[in-house]
């Protein structure tokens, strides 16, 4: 009968052993699974997520508790009362930059202000998307400069959202509680953001090597156009390397694949490298006015690239400072490469 006992006992220490290793096996295949949701290829922190991880997010499906979901465009929320993500909150683009300021995100002070009053501390997972990538990228850079660490850019934007099917709301945006304090002084990531050409050549007075990389069209690249309506001038900043990254002043294209998701920086650094763009160079992504920069920043930042920022000047304010100091802040216009380039000062 003892024996029996002890047969007994053995068996079912057996048994729940089984029954514990079959258990941590599900539980790790759904955190796989969960992984699977997001795009896993990074080194950095993840930035850009999918349709499904972000629905489970608003639905509380995951352990994230304390979000909140941004939908940034320039202008009003016209289109956003037509049909957003459930939840949501319209960001209008002028409110993280203006005219004024040259288009530059404005102060930390200002982005803190905006970011309490829409519920948002530097703890809080902040969602942002868009119809366009770079409008995205603009707003969740400036959060990620005030001091959000947890910044999130939904890949592929509302297009992909609407294209899984998931719950559209319309109509205005329900109200937010306001948070009191951020949590952090910001800028909390002041390093990320370079914001005059005052401010890049004392970057590059430290750094001789720093590389101005342009995400500029070839044809602004080459100075064929300005790319804006508002900027009369064409060309760039001596020194400035093709990052290719748009086709126009107003998308990103060759940073997605053809669905509008992100391209890894593993599929981009090949062109990139032909320029001297490497993921150990001191790189400072700019544009005309910051979005495309921050969209390539972005990129780079989830690959786990350690010395990048934004030139947010760009080429608008490197233009106006040529104005008043063209010796100091010269111009190039064609390609850097040919005998044909000109050197404006």
């Amino acid at each position: 009968m003892k024996f029996f006992k002890k047969f007994v006992l053995v068996a079912l220490i057996f048994v729940l052993a089984l029954s514990s290793v079959a258990l941590s096996s599900v539980t790790n295949v759904k955190a796989a699974d969960d992984n699977a949701d997001q795009k896993t290829t990074q080194t950095g922190p993840k930035v850009f997520v999918t349709p499904k991880w972000t629905n489970k997010v608003i639905n509380n499906n995951t352990k994230i508790k304390n979000y909140k979901v941004f939908e940034a465009s320039y202008g009003n929320d016209s289109t956003f009362k037509k049909g957003h993500i459930p939840g949501a909150l319209h960001i209008n683009t002028n409110s993280v930059e203006s005219e004024k300021n040259q288009w530059n995100i404005l102060s930390a002070k200002k982005i803190k202000k905006l970011l309490l009053k829409n519920g948002v501390t530097s703890k809080t997972t902040l969602i942002v998307y868009s119809t366009d990538v770079n409008a995205a990228s603009r707003v969740a850079f400036a959060a990620l400069w005030a001091g959000v660490d947890n910044i999130k850019v939904v890949d592929g934007g509302y297009d992909a959202w609407k294209k899984a099917d998931y719950k559209i709301q319309k109509g205005s945006q329900k109200s937010v509680k306001a948070a009191k304090k951020f949590g952090v002084k910001a800028p909390a990531n002041a390093s990320y953001l370079i914001k005059t050409p005052a401010d890049f050549k004392k970057q590059q007075k430290a750094d001789p090597n720093v590389i101005l990389a342009s995400t500029r069209s070839w044809k602004e690249f080459t100075g064929k156009t300005s790319g804006y309506s508002y900027i009369k001038a064409k060309g760039e900043p001596k020194g400035a390397v093709y990052a290719k990254t748009s086709k126009t002043s107003a998308d990103s294209a060759y940073l997605l694949h053809k669905d509008g998701t992100v391209k890894t920086a593993d599929e981009i650094a090949p062109t990139w490298k032909e320029w001297g763009i490497t993921p150990d160079s001191n790189i400072d992504f700019y544009c005309g006015t910051g979005w495309r920069a921050a969209t390539a920043f972005l990129i780079t930042y989830q690959a786990g690239w350690k010395n990048i920022h934004v030139f947010d000047g760009g080429w608008y304010a490197w233009d106006k400072a040529h104005k008043k100091n063209p010796s100091k802040y010269q111009v190039q216009v064609g390609d850097p490469r040919s005998d044909n380039v000109k050197i404006l000062k």
